[in-house]
């Protein structure tokens, strides 16, 4: 709702359009003092509450004080509710069902940043999927992708002077994902990352180009070792990575 009305005040030469955001109220008096701030800015007030009674707040309070209000689901119920036959429930327990699919999730996301960048190796053992590769490959956003997904994803960045974790080359290849990156595009993407951080690229090895090569070979060797499934990440999108492990995943069971 807050995106939509941001776009829509973009199309009013008028520039000075303020929006303040309001969510998970739950109370009437904390939304009667809201109402009250919006009536004495003279402001719209945009609502979208599954609860009849805060609906009913805003509308008897704005008819009170003198504001406008839009309910941004009436009219989408009202028109499904004649399409379909019935009267929809207003439960906002619906809104996120506390499922086990819900509880899978929440599972695998606090997994993941536990097992972000090589932490805590000793959980390895409890991973879906181990992402490993160089720097700058794209693990961690990934593992937290897949982790929206219910998926509990370590990864682990490949150095050369740094020895991966034993407890790695005792999981089945089937669940070890590799990343890599050309060459190109990782000197591209390290030499941005200094900068964005304030550092001199020209003064580290991190951004050059035979040091990445040679981190590149490395990778590679560790993930032939592996048996690894490696996924060239160059010109992709991680929607796209994670779609094919994904796939991976269903296929193994």
């Amino acid at each position: 709702m807050d995106s939509a009305a941001s776009w829509i005040t973009r199309r009013f030469e008028k520039i000075d359009i303020e929006i303040s955001r309001f969510g998970m109220l739950r109370s009437e008096e904390a939304l009667a003092e809201i109402l009250d701030a919006a009536a004495a800015r003279n402001a719209y007030v945009l609502h979208a509450f599954l609860s009849d009674d805060l609906r009913r707040l805003v509308i008897v309070r704005s008819d009170e004080l003198g504001f406008e209000e839009y309910d941004v689901l009436r009219p989408l119920f009202s028109r499904l509710s004649r399409i379909i036959g019935e009267q929809p429930r207003r439960d906002p327990a619906l809104v996120h069902p506390m499922n086990n699919d819900y509880f899978k999730r929440v599972k695998a996301i606090e997994y993941t940043i536990a097992a972000d960048d090589g932490g805590n190796s000793s959980i390895l053992k409890e991973a879906d999927v181990v992402v490993i590769g160089v720097s700058r490959t794209g693990k961690s956003p990934l593992c937290m992708y897949l982790a929206h997904k219910g998926i509990k994803a370590a990864n682990i960045p490949l150095v050369p002077e740094i020895e991966p974790p034993v407890q790695l080359f005792q999981i089945d290849s089937s669940r070890i994902i590799g990343l890599t990156r050309s060459t190109y595009s990782l000197e591209h993407i390290r030499t941005a990352r200094m900068h964005m951080m304030g550092f001199d690229p020209d003064g580290s090895s991190y951004v050059k180009f035979d040091r990445i090569l040679r981190e590149i070979d490395y990778a590679s060797g560790i993930m032939k070792s592996l048996g690894a499934v490696v996924f060239d990440v160059t010109a992709r999108a991680i929607e796209e990575t994670a779609h094919e492990i994904l796939n991976l995943l269903r296929e193994k069971h």
